[in-house]
């Protein structure tokens, strides 16, 4: 199987999801664009050594927006011609939220609804982020998009029930069990 470890913004934790998957369920990694330095995989190869970690699809040296950092760089790619690993057990983790431009006309989503393939959408409580979540949930669901789990990072009781009650998706607190609610989650789909 192979999944999208996708977020509603940066830096809502999906690099440090990813490596907790790979490590504890045995998944390989592969980031689809890295903008900048250290890079993603450099975090996955020191918290799980064991892991299978891909080359990136695209590395660009300037840390900022992908779309901006291509022609910064000079570069000239197209999000679709990035090509997704073979491996049974993948964790595809995105850069920035949803609609993160790869390119000059695709963003993260796009490359999404491309390439089918299930998503763990990564949340974490900050003022708007309600708001935030319930738009990417929206988005995926417009897109078809299969959303395995919310994993959320949040002590506000009040943004997980609301979120929950209103979406009614699994959600699943960002801590020590995390690895383990998921792996039921995937089980259950192969």
């Amino acid at each position: 199987m192979q999944i999208y470890i996708s977020g509603i913004h940066t830096d809502v934790g999906k690099t440090y999801l990813s490596a907790r998957i790979c490590k504890e369920l045995g998944f390989d990694y592969f980031k689809l664009i890295q903008a900048g330095t250290p890079k993603d995989s450099d975090i996955i190869a020191q918290f799980s050594p064991k892991t299978k970690i891909f080359k990136e699809g695209i590395f660009l040296q300037t840390p900022v927006s992908p779309h901006k950092a291509r022609t910064l760089e000079g570069l000239n790619y197209k999000a679709f011609d990035i090509a997704l690993p073979q491996s049974d057990k993948l964790i595809i983790e995105l850069a920035g939220g949803l609609f993160s431009p790869i390119d000059d006309e695709k963003t993260m989503i796009d490359f999404m609804q491309k390439f089918k393939r299930p998503t763990i959408l990564v949340a974490k409580d900050y003022l708007g982020s309600i708001n935030h979540t319930l738009l990417s949930i929206e988005a995926l669901k417009q897109k078809d998009i299969p959303i395995l789990a919310l994993v959320l990072k949040s002590e506000d009781h009040f943004s997980k029930g609301f979120i929950s009650k209103y979406t009614q998706i699994p959600i699943i607190d960002f801590n020590d069990r995390v690895c383990e609610k998921l792996s039921k989650i995937i089980k259950n789909l192969l």
